[in-house]
């Protein structure tokens, strides 16, 4: 399943990438109108997630209206009405969307890579042994506590999903 947000849902698209799915978001809304996002859903298959009730009415799109400006409950609307996975793969990058890949902990080390060791904290890197980059924007992750939050948060939120009860 793939999406495009609009730009009033930019946490949005970033929670849905932590989930692992693909999802576009605009950051150039001057390039971006609603003809264009039906334009690149209807190409690409994906769903339009939007806060503007007329670009929801679309026919030519899958689309859904993000009722609310809350955050958990924009991710529990998306959850509940598209039955979405509460297995949350952390594969794509969060500020990208493009897919991450491990690096080894001792390339890291021995070859300075990028100079990838730079980007991390010292005492993440001693603490931590998997690392993920992001080949496109050269984000790097790792599962300390942030991964641990974001891990906790859509637990709570799957758990209070209308399709857990």
């Amino acid at each position: 399943m793939k999406f495009i947000a609009d730009h009033m849902l930019g946490k949005l698209a970033k929670w849905l990438r932590f989930m692992g799915y693909d999802t576009l978001y605009p950051r150039n809304i001057d390039n971006i109108n609603d003809e264009k996002i039906v334009e690149i859903a209807s190409k690409e298959d994906r769903i339009i997630l939007t806060r503007d009730y007329q670009l929801s009415q679309t026919k030519r799109a899958k689309a859904i209206y993000i009722e609310s400006d809350n955050l958990d409950e924009q991710i529990r609307q998306v959850v509940d009405e598209l039955n979405l996975s509460d297995e949350m793969s952390f594969t794509r990058c969060a500020e990208c969307n493009s897919f991450l890949k491990p690096i080894e902990k001792e390339n890291i080390e021995k070859e300075k890579i990028e100079n990838i060791k730079d980007k991390i904290p010292e005492g993440v890197f001693k603490l931590q042994n998997e690392f993920y980059i992001c080949d496109t924007c050269g984000r790097i992750y790792w599962k300390g506590t942030h991964y641990e939050n974001i891990k906790h948060k859509l637990g709570t939120l799957f758990s209070k999903s209308k399709n857990k009860n």
